[in-house]
C-alpha cells in the first residue's frame, strides 16, 4: 500500500465518523433526554472520539448538574483528556471530581488517573505522591499491586534505583499473581544493573525467560543477562550466553541491531579470554555481514586491538589507521589512533609514538585526551627527558582525570631520577595525602623512603617504610618489592645508628625471606651492627664470630670480602679496649688478618685500605718503620687509590713518632704538595708545625699553627673508624701552642694574648682550661702577681670541672703561704680537701694546710693536720717529719712530754 491510499483510506474513516456524530447529534435533538445523551457521549468516548466526546459530556454536566452520572461524565472528560495527552486538563478534571463529588464512589480511579497524568507526563515524583495517596484508599489487590509497581517505575526513572528495587521488591513478594509480576520481575533485574550488582542482575534476569516465555521483555532479559557476565568478568559464560541471543533472535527483525550488538560482545569475549583468532573472526564476520551500524567501526577498532595484543605492530597500525580512513567521525577515530600511539610504545618507538599521542592530546573533546598527555610524560621519561616529561604530567594534575595519581607518581620517579630527592619527597607526600586510596600508594611509600634515605634522612626513612609494610600487608610488588624496602629499612637504621633496629630488621628479612637477593647482605649488616653496638671485647667477638659464618656461607661474594677486611677491624677495635700482652696480640692478629684479605681476595677493592691498615696496626705497635714500608706500598702499588693522601699523611707522624722531625717535615710537606684537595691539607700543616715545635723552631712553628687557624675556619674532620676520634677540630690545639710557642720564646705578652684567643674563639674546646692556666703561668713569669692569681681564680670559677681545678687551687694557696700569710693560705687549701677530697692534690693541700698550722705556732693543729694525710700517699713521710719538728720545736710548750 502507498503512502497517497493509506492517507485516501484515513480520510475516508474521518469522514464516516463526523457523518456518524452528526447523524447522532440530529437524533439527539430530535429525541433527547438525560439517559440518551449520557449514551450518546459514551458511545463517542469507546469509539474513542474523545474531543467530541469531552465536548459532549460537559454539555452533559451543564444541561444535568444533579444526575446520578454526573460524576461518571466528569471522569470520563478526564479520561478523554488524558487520551489525547491534556495531562494538566486531566488533572484539573480528575480532581474537579474529588471536590465537586466528595461522596462518589469514583474517587480511587480520580486519584489513580491524577497519578497516572503525572507519571505519563514525567513528572515522577507528583506521581510517586498520587499513586501513593491511591495506597492509602486502595483494598483491591490489583489496585495496590499496580500502583506499587509505578511507584518503582517511577523511583527507577528519577535514578533512585535502590529505592525502585524496594516497591519491586513488595510486587514480588505481596502480588506472585497480579499482571505486574512479570514486570516487577524485569525491572528489579534491570535496577540491579543499574547498581552494578550484576551478579544479581544476571540472577533475576536469565531466568525471566522461562517463567514468562511470552513477556515482551524476554530478548531484551536474555541480552542484558549475558551483559552482565559480561560486566562481572566472567567471559565464558557471557560468551555462551551472547552465542545463545544471537541462535535464537538471528532470525527476527526486530532485534536486528540486538543480535549485531551480541555479535560485537561475542568478539570482545573471545578477546578476553585471549581467542584472538576467534575474535577476529567474529569481529570480521561482524565488518561483512553488509549491516549498517555505528558498531562497524569498533569492530574494525577491536581487530587492531587483536594484532595489538598479538604484537603484530605492524598490521595492528595498518588496521587502526582503516578506523581513522574509514570511519574519521566515529566515538573510536581517537582510539585509534591512541592505539598506534601504544603500538609505537611498547616497541619503544617513544619518538613516534609522542607525535601521535599528541594528536589525540589536543582534541579535548577526545575522552582521552588526558591518557594522552600522560603517554606523552612517558615517552618523555622513557626517553630520559624528565624536566619536559615532568611539564606533561602536570598538565593531567590540574583536571579531574583518572591519571592524576599516576601523572603525581611518575612526577616523583622523574625528581628521583635527577637526584632531586627533595622535589621526590615533596611530590610523593601529596599524593599519598591526596590519594590515600590509590593503588600506587606502596609504591610511593617505598621511593619515598628511598629518597628520604639519599637525603641522609634516616629516621623519616625508616618510619616511610613501616608507614609502607602497614599498607602491604604481605604483598608484594614487582617494582617496590618487600624484601627490598625492609632492607632499606634497615639500612636507614644503621645510618642512624640504631644497631638494634638494623639487627631485627635484618633478622626479619633472613627469617620471612629466605630467597632473597639481600640475604647476604642482611646477614652482613647483621655483623656490622653486631660489631658497632657497643665498644667492648664481648661485641668484637661476637662480630666477628657473625662475619666469619657469612665467609663460609658466600666465599666468592663481594661480602666475604668485606668480611674479611672486617674481621680485621674487630681485632683493631678489641686491641684499643684491651691492655698490655692482649693489646699487642690482638693488633697482631688485625695485621694478619689484613694481610690474609690481600692474598685471598687479589682482585678486591678493599687492597688499599687493607694494607693501609696494616700500616696503622704497625704504627699502634710502635713499629714505625715497618708501617712506614706498608704506607709506601700503598703509595707505589694503588697509584688510583683514594689511602693515597692517608698513607702520606701517616708516613709524616710515623716520621714524627721516631722523633725524625726533617723526614717527617718532608713527608707531610708531600700532601700538601701532591693531594692539595686532600681533607688532611690542614693535618698535614699541623704536624709540620709540631715538628717545627718539638726542633724548638718556634717562629716557624708559629707560622704553621697560624695557617691551620686561619686558612681552615670551618675546619671539623668527622671519622667514622674504630680506634680513632669521631670528630677532630685542629684549631683550638694550633691556637694554643702558638701561645705555648710564644711562651719557649719567653715572649709572655704575646703569649697570654694567644692563649686568651682560646678561650675566646673556642671556649667548649679541651684547651680552654688549659689556656687560662697558662696565662696565670704567663703573668707570673712576669712578675705580674695579683694578675695571675686572678687568672687562677678565674680558671676555678669558669672551668670547675677541670682537672686543672684541683692544682691551680692549691697553687692559690702557694700565693698566700709564700706572702706568709698563712690564715688566708689554710683557708684556700682547705678548698681544695672540701671539693676535690680522696685526691693527690687534696693530700697535699693537707700538707700544706699543716704547714701552715706550723709557720703560725699552732703545733696542735699542725700535727693533727699532718696525721691526716694519707699514708700511702709520697707526702706522707714527708707529713711525718713534719710531725717530729712540730712535737721537738722549742716554742711548742708541750715538747717535753712524753
Amino acid at each position: 500500500m502507498t503512502i497517497f491510499e493509506l492517507f485516501m483510506k484515513v480520510v475516508f474513516l474521518f469522514r464516516k465518523i463526523i457523518v456518524f456524530v452528526l447523524f447522532l447529534g440530529v437524533f439527539q435533538h430530535a429525541f433527547g433526554g438525560e439517559r440518551e445523551d449520557y449514551t450518546f457521549a459514551y458511545k463517542l468516548y469507546k469509539n474513542k472520539a474523545y474531543p467530541v466526546a469531552q465536548n459532549q459530556f460537559n454539555q452533559f454536566i451543564k444541561r444535568y448538574p444533579r444526575s446520578d452520572n454526573a460524576d461518571d461524565a466528569r471522569l470520563l472528560i478526564a479520561e478523554c483528556a488524558l487520551q489525547l495527552k491534556n495531562f494538566d486538563e486531566a488533572i484539573q478534571n480528575y480532581k474537579q471530581l474529588l471536590v465537586d463529588y466528595p461522596e462518589t464512589n469514583l474517587s480511587l480511579d480520580a486519584l489513580q488517573g491524577v497519578a497516572i497524568s503525572w507519571y505519563r507526563q514525567g513528572k515522577y515524583e507528583e506521581a510517586i505522591k498520587g499513586y501513593e495517596e491511591v495506597l492509602e484508599v486502595a483494598s483491591e489487590p490489583e489496585v495496590i499491586s499496580r500502583s506499587l509497581y509505578l511507584i518503582g517505575e517511577s523511583f527507577d526513572n528519577l535514578g533512585l534505583y535502590q529505592k525502585a528495587g524496594e516497591y519491586y521488591d513488595q510486587v514480588i513478594s505481596e502480588y506472585s499473581e497480579s499482571n505486574e509480576m512479570a514486570d516487577a520481575l524485569y525491572s528489579k533485574g534491570w535496577t540491579f544493573y543499574r547498581l552494578k550488582n550484576f551478579r544479581s542482575a544476571y540472577e533475576l534476569l536469565s531466568g525471566f525467560g522461562q517463567k514468562y516465555p511470552d513477556h515482551y521483555a524476554v530478548p531484551e532479559a536474555d541480552y542484558r543477562a549475558a551483559e552482565s557476565l559480561f560486566k562481572i568478568g566472567e567471559w565464558a559464560n557471557a560468551q555462551i550466553g551472547f552465542r545463545d541471543f544471537i541462535q535464537t533472535y538471528t532470525t527476527s527483525p526486530n532485534r536486528k541491531q540486538m543480535v549485531t550488538d551480541a555479535q560485537f560482545r561475542l568478539g570482545e569475549c573471545y578477546f578476553q579470554q585471549q581467542m584472538m583468532k576467534e575474535a577476529r573472526q567474529e569481529f570480521s564476520l561482524l565488518l561483512n555481514s553488509g549491516v549498517d551500524s555505528l558498531i562497524l567501526a569498533e569492530a574494525q577498532y577491536w581487530i587492531a586491538e587483536i594484532l595489538a595484543e598479538e604484537k603484530k605492530a605492524t598490521e595492528a597500525i595498518y588496521e587502526y589507521q582503516k578506523v581513522i580512513d574509514l570511519y574519521p567521525d566515529s566515538s573510536v577515530s581517537d582510539n585509534a589512533w591512541y592505539g598506534i600511539g601504544m603500538v609505537h610504545f611498547e616497541q619503544s618507538e617513544y619518538a613516534k609514538a609522542l607525535s601521535t599521542f599528541k594528536l589525540v592530546s589536543v582534541n579535548l573533546q577526545s575522552e582521552l585526551s588526558t591518557a594522552a598527555r600522560f603517554r606523552m610524560g612517558e615517552c618523555f621519561r622513557m626517553l630520559r627527558e624528565f624536566n619536559t616529561a615532568i611539564l606533561n604530567y602536570k598538565k593531567i594534575l590540574g583536571a579531574l582525570s583518572p591519571y592524576a595519581d599516576d601523572a603525581s607518581y611518575q612526577i616523583g620517579i622523574c625528581y628521583f631520577q635527577l637526584r632531586d630527592y627533595q622535589g621526590a619527597i615533596s611530590e610523593l607526600r601529596t599524593l599519598v595525602e591526596m590519594y590515600p586510596e590509590t593503588d600506587l600508594r606502596p609504591y610511593a611509600l617505598y621511593h619515598l623512603g628511598l629518597a628520604y634515605f639519599n637525603l641522609e634522612q634516616y629516621l623519616e626513612s625508616s618510619q616511610t617504610f613501616d608507614l609502607y609494610f602497614t599498607d602491604v600487608q604481605g604483598r608484594n610488588f614487582e617494582s617496590a618489592p618487600a624484601d627490598e624496602a625492609l632492607f632499606w629499612k634497615a639500612r636507614a637504621l644503621y645510618e642512624a645508628e640504631d644497631y638494634a633496629g638494623t639487627i631485627k630488621a635484618c633478622n626479619l628479612l633472613t627469617q620471612k625471606y629466605p630467597q632473597s637477593e639481600r640475604l647476604t647482605q642482611s646477614n652482613y649488616f647483621i655483623a656490622e651492627s653486631t660489631y658497632w653496638q657497643s665498644p667492648t671485647k664481648e661485641s668484637y667477638r661476637s662480630a666477628r664470630q657473625k662475619y666469619q659464618e657469612l665467609i663460609e656461607q658466600k666465599p666468592r661474594s663481594k661480602w666475604a670480602e668485606k668480611s674479611q677486611f672486617s674481621i680485621g677491624w674487630t681485632y683493631f677495635s678489641e686491641a684499643v679496649v684491651s691492655q698490655d700482652r692482649e693489646r699487642q696480640d690482638c693488633y697482631n692478629k688485625a695485621i694478619a688478618t689484613w694481610k690474609t684479605m690481600i692474598q685471598k681476595y687479589p682482585e678486591s677493592e678493599l687492597l688499599d685500605q687493607s694494607l693501609y691498615q696494616v700500616g696503622v696496626s704497625q704504627s699502634n705497635l710502635k713499629k714505625y718503620s715497618e708501617a712506614i714500608q706498608s704506607f709506601k706500598r700503598v703509595i707505589d702499588s694503588y697509584v688510583g687509590s683514594s689511602w693515597q693522601d692517608n698513607s702520606q699523611y701517616q708516613i709524616g707522624w710515623a716520621f714524627y713518632k721516631l722523633e725524625e722531625y726533617g723526614d717527617a717535615i718532608d713527608a707531610f710537606s708531600e700532601v700538601i704538595r701532591k693531594f692539595p684537595s686532600s681533607r688532611l691539607q690542614p693535618n698535614a700543616i699541623f704536624g709540620i708545625a709540631n715538628c717545627f715545635f718539638k726542633q724548638g723552631h718556634y717562629e716557624n712553628a708559629i707560622s704553621e699553627y697560624k695557617k691551620v687557624v686561619e686558612n681552615y675556619p670551618n675546619l671539623k674532620v668527622a671519622i667514622r673508624e674504630s680506634g680513632t676520634e669521631k670528630a677532630v677540630n685542629l684549631r683550638p690545639e694550633a691556637q694554643y701552642y702558638i701561645a705555648e710557642s710564644f711562651m719557649n720564646l719567653k715572649h709572655y705578652s704575646e703569649a697570654i694574648k694567644a692563649f686568651e684567643k682560646v678561650i675566646q674563639h673556642y671556649p667548649k674546646s679541651n684547651w680552654a682550661d688549659d689556656a687560662q692556666y697558662s696565662i696565670a703561668t704567663a703573668h707570673e713569669n712576669l712578675g705580674q702577681k695579683e694578675k695571675s692569681l686572678q687568672a687562677y681564680r678565674t680558671l676555678i670559677k669558669n672551668y670547675r670541672s677541670s682537672g686543672l681545678a684541683p692544682d691551680v687551687q692549691l697553687q692559690i694557696g702557694r700565693f698566700y703561704y709564700v706572702d706568709r700569710d698563712y690564715k688566708r693560705a689554710i683557708s684556700e687549701f682547705q678548698k681544695v680537701v672540701i671539693q676535690y677530697p680522696n685526691t693527690s692534690s687534696a693530700w697535699l693541700a693537707k700538707y700544706n694546710i699543716g704547714k701552715s698550722y706550723l709557720m703560725l705556732g699552732s703545733y696542735k693543729q699542725s700535727i693533727e693536720t699532718f696525721s691526716q694525710v694519707n699514708p700511702e700517699s709520697e707526702f706522707s713521710a714527708s707529713a711525718m717529719f713534719e710531725i717530729g719538728k712540730a712535737w721537738y720545736n722549742r716554742r711548742n710548750s708541750r715538747r717535753n712530754l712524753t
